[in-house]
Order: structure tokens, then sequence, then C-alpha cells
């Protein structure tokens, strides 16, 4: 619950157009102080850092380098770089990476070299890539570097592992760049259409005396954010690609207001310097991608989450890169996310299995049907049986989160039901969930997990070795220590078995279970350890 105000108001703003509102500038704020923990329990992401969406972005990749070797065989000859804006946590880059690599392989694809670069504006989060032990094979394999970059900017973009700056003569090939859950949180411009006149809409914020602190608002969901209207410019931003996206807006809607994402703008244009005008860009994100779904908006609303976000203008976008002379793909309507690839010079009719890809991961069945149909699943899994859980499970790429939401009923159900087919179909694939584990700050240990499932099934080496794997990350607990010693105790190891459950007895003293265990194991004749 948020508290109660009822001081001053104060006017942090006036007037101003909506790309150079203080909202963004809170914004970068925001994010350079949090780090990491902004995505802890703060910043929604993970309907664009789960293994399913990887698949699909890697299998979208991979069809593009595929078809664009094959009409320019030199292009071998050079790494294909893949660019990830406002990486965040960094999880969807290692399962994104962790999937190419996986699908090169079964292709038997060895003469290609990529080089996944994950970007961000703040030192902070590269900080935090830097020291992540499940990104240390791929960083020391070249395969992933780091960069700091900020979409609103021109500075060089110069990869910190390989000191190389990134230009046309380093982006032979076209570059690849993931762009999710990011032209959301970067400035936009606001205007409105009302009876054939264009408008812009200049952004006032205010807020309570009592949230103020320094020169900034302590809690942005305290802002109020009104909107004044002046008509528009001729030629507003001097570029006849932009300009003419506006000039159609007048045209085509009736009484509106819509975002016009300028942040976007400024980045995709200057990358394209970068790669003499060669781009293939994917996004996920919450947006509009037609006329018909800009025209009849209330001026545009903002949603807090720690920081802020906004729906992205995809249809202006789109137009952007058509106008360009590149090309535009816009999911049909789904409720929720859509995904959406662009080109810039070239068209995907010319390329055959990127346009096969598109059509799909990303029309028929995209990330945005997969989470529809797992948020109707997560609902109701405390009904669900074993047998739809794990095909379930299958689907989302055994993914820990996942698992992390029903662990509980997977062990009840091991315990009510025989169904030993099921159980060791997902026993099989434990290993599956156990390398997508990222470890993130305050999150639980899915290793842990795994060991659980194992115990349950009676497995009890298996389950021993995966309490072994999470003792790094979950540190000394009682809960661990005692799951040790039970299995151990089980593998007929009662010397092992009784170090732990002292170990565990440290940690809890009054744990009555832990005392009658040390008794009967000391009381108990020595046997022969296996």
């Amino acid at each position: 619950m948020k508290p109660e105000t009822s001081g001053r108001k104060v006017v942090i703003e006036q007037h101003k157009k909506f790309s150079e509102s203080a909202l963004w500038r809170f914004q970068r704020e925001y994010f350079d102080q949090e780090g990491i923990n902004a995505w802890v329990n703060q910043v929604p992401f993970y309907i664009t850092s789960n293994p399913f969406i990887a698949k699909c972005y890697a299998r979208l990749v991979l069809s593009f380098i595929r078809d664009w070797t094959a009409k320019h065989p030199e292009a071998k000859q050079h790494p294909f770089y893949i660019m990830e804006l406002g990486t965040g946590s960094g999880r969807f880059s290692y399962y994104v990476i962790k999937t190419l690599e996986e699908l090169m392989k079964d292709l038997e694809i060895k003469d290609i070299k990529i080089c996944y670069i994950m970007s961000d504006f703040t030192k902070n989060n590269i900080k935090y890539w830097e020291t992540h032990p499940t990104l240390k094979k791929y960083v020391d394999e070249g395969v992933i570097d780091f960069a700091l970059y900020d979409m609103e900017s021109e500075r060089p973009i110069t990869l910190l592992k390989k000191n190389v700056r990134l230009g046309p003569e380093v982006l032979v090939n076209p570059l690849t760049v993931f762009a999710n859950y990011i032209f959301d949180t970067v400035s936009h411009d606001s205007f409105a259409v009302h009876e054939g006149k264009l408008y812009e809409l200049l952004l006032s914020l205010s807020t309570d005396e009592q949230n103020m602190k320094g020169n900034r608002p302590v809690d942005m969901e305290q802002i109020a954010v009104d909107y004044t209207v002046k008509e528009a410019k001729a030629n507003y931003y001097n570029d006849p690609h932009l300009d003419s996206i506006l000039d159609l807006y007048k045209k085509s809607l009736h009484d509106t207001s819509f975002l016009f994402p300028a942040g976007s703008f400024h980045a995709i244009k200057f990358l394209k310097k970068l790669t003499n005008n060669k781009l293939f860009v994917i996004s996920t994100d919450k947006g509009y991608g037609s006329l018909e779904s800009l025209d009849h908006l209330g001026h545009p609303s903002i949603s807090w989450h720690g920081s802020f976000s906004m729906m992205v203008n995809f249809h202006a976008i789109a137009e952007y890169f058509k106008n360009s002379g590149g090309d535009a793909f816009l999911q049909t309507p789904r409720k929720g996310i859509r995904t959406s690839v662009f080109a810039s010079g070239f068209k995907f009719n010319e390329l055959p299995e990127t346009a096969h890809a598109i059509k799909e991961h990303v029309e028929r069945f995209s990330p945005s049907d997969y989470f529809t149909l797992h948020r109707r699943i997560s609902d109701s899994f405390n009904e669900c049986n074993l047998e739809t859980i794990a095909a379930h499970m299958e689907l989302a790429g055994w993914d820990p989160h996942i698992y992390l939401k029903l662990t509980n009923r997977v062990t009840a159900l091991i315990a009510e039901e025989n169904d030993t087919e099921t159980i060791g179909f997902m026993a099989d694939n434990m290993y599956r969930m156990a390398e997508n584990y990222y470890y993130m700050p305050k999150s639980e240990c899915i290793l842990f997990e795994i060991g659980v499932f194992f115990h349950a099934a009676k497995r009890y080496k298996d389950a021993h070795e995966y309490y072994q794997k999470a003792l790094p990350f979950v540190g000394e607990q009682f809960g661990l220590f005692y799951n040790m010693a039970l299995c151990l105790n089980h593998l007929e190891r009662p010397s092992e078995a009784l170090e732990y459950f002292k170990k565990a007895l440290v940690l809890d003293p009054e744990s009555k279970e832990t005392q009658d265990w040390i008794a009967h194991i000391e009381k108990a004749p020595s046997e022969k350890e296996g």
C-alpha cells in the first residue's frame, strides 16, 4: 500500500515536448541505480525472457543466416553479429545463444561464426554479466561480448572484450538486432489528430511535495501527468521518412491521440549507419500494429512498475522501414504482446527460409500465443495431472521459472499416482531444466527443486547430486542438509548421513526429527559403506 500524501503540489515541468520530458531522465536514473535488482520482483520481463521465445528467435536468426550465406557465399568469411538492446538481466541472451549453438550442432553448421552482443546504457548491468557463471563459457569462447550503448545517443559502440569498435568495416554482414521490452521504455513523442489537423501533445508533470527528494520524485507512480495541445508544425522532424508517416496519420486517422517512438527511430537510424543500411530487427513488446488500432484512442497512458513503459507504435516503425527501402512483418492482432520483424537493405520475399520461419514462429504460433496458453494452464496447475504438467513443460522448453511454480504439485502427484512412465519422462528431462538455470539475486534455486523431484521419486543418488549442485547457490540451509542426509542414509552411507544431520542440527537445534535421526544412526551397528 502506498503512503497517503496531502501536501502541496509541486510542478516538476510544464508544456514539454514528450521526448524531452524529465520522465526519461527519471527512467534512466532508476535503471542505473537499481542495476540487476530492477528485474527482481519489479520490472516485468519473463514474457520476453523464456526458453520458448528464445527458440523462436534462434530459429529466425539461423534461417536468416542460411538465406544470406546462400545468396552471398563470401559472407561466411565474416562473423554474424547479433546485438540485444537493453539486455537487462541477461537471461534471454543466455537462452538464445544456448539454443543457437544446439541448433547449429544438430544441423552440423560449422562454418558460421556468431558474436552475440549484450548491450545496455548502464555499466551496472554489464558488471553483473561479466561475473555471471552461466555466461563465462560463451565469453571465454568469444561467442558473447558486451557493449555500453545508449539508444538515444550516437556515441561509438565498442566491444568490451574484443576491444573492437563497431562500424561498416566490422559489421560486414547484416546486423541482427533484438529489441524486447525496450522500444516501450525509451523516449516517445505524442500527437493527436482532430478534424484533419495534427497536434502535438505537450507534457506537464506534478506530484505531492512529500514525494520529492532532491530534484526528483521518490515514487514515480505518484506523478500526475497532464497534456496540453498545440498544433504541430509542418515537416515536424525534417526527415522525409518520418514526416511522411505523420502526414499519413493526419490524413487517415479521425479523432485520436498516438505515440511516436522517437527514441527508437534515433537508435534505428544510428544502427543503420553502422551497418551500411543492413539490419534484421526482431522485437516483442506491447503495442499497436495497424492504422485502425491507432484511431479513437485517448491520451497516452503510462504503465508504472518500478520504472514505466508505454505502448509501442509498431505501425510507425514498420512504415519507416518500408519508406526507406526495407521491409516489415507485423503479427496479426493478439491480446497482449506482439512480435514484429523488420528489414533494412533487403526484403523478406528475397529470403525464402526467413519468410517461412517468420510465418511459423511469429504468425502461426508466436510467443504471444505461447504465453496465452501458459497463463491459462498456470491458473489451473493444481487441477492438472502429471501428464498434463509434463506436456506443458515440454512445450515450455523445460523452463525453471514455470517449474518453480508447480514443484509442490509435482511432488504431491508423485506420492499419489503410479504414473511411472510420466515420472520417467520428466526425470529424463530434468537435466535440460538444470541447463536452463540462470542465477538471479533473491530467486529460488531450480537445482534444489530438481533434487526434491528425484527425492520424491526415490531416486536418491540423483537427488543427492542435485542437492550438492544447489549448495553454492542457496548456501548452508537446514532443509538442504537434512534432505542430503536422508538421501545418504537411503544410499547406505550412514557416516556421511550423520555428518549432514549434525550440520542440519546446528542450523535448527530444535529439530526433533534431526535429533532422532542422529540418535538412530549413532546407536546402529557399524555398517559397510556403499
